[in-house]
């Protein structure tokens, strides 16, 4: 029978559990994917007065959300609505 040492034991713990689900996303994109869970057919507008930031700062977010396969836009610019992949 083999015996396993690890050098780092409290690594063990974290190993099967979701420890990156959000990792790489900063404060304004983690706000942002969760106020669309709850909803995916927010507007920048809309989404910038819930988290208080400019409507540019959530058209970067968006931008930088899609870049990593996190959100993906379905349907037109005007009536479509988000999904979040992720």
């Amino acid at each position: 029978m083999w015996k396993v040492s690890c050098r780092f034991p409290n690594l063990i713990k974290y190993a099967n559990k979701n420890v990156g689900l959000n990792v790489g996303l900063n404060k304004t994109e983690k706000k942002v994917v969760s106020l669309l869970i709850e909803d995916s057919e927010y507007t920048s507008d809309e989404l910038a007065a819930k988290i208080g930031v400019t409507k540019r700062t959530i058209e970067r977010a968006f931008i930088s959300l899609q870049n990593k396969k996190v959100i993906e836009r379905i349907g037109s610019k005007r009536d479509g609505s988000w999904l979040v992949i992720k």
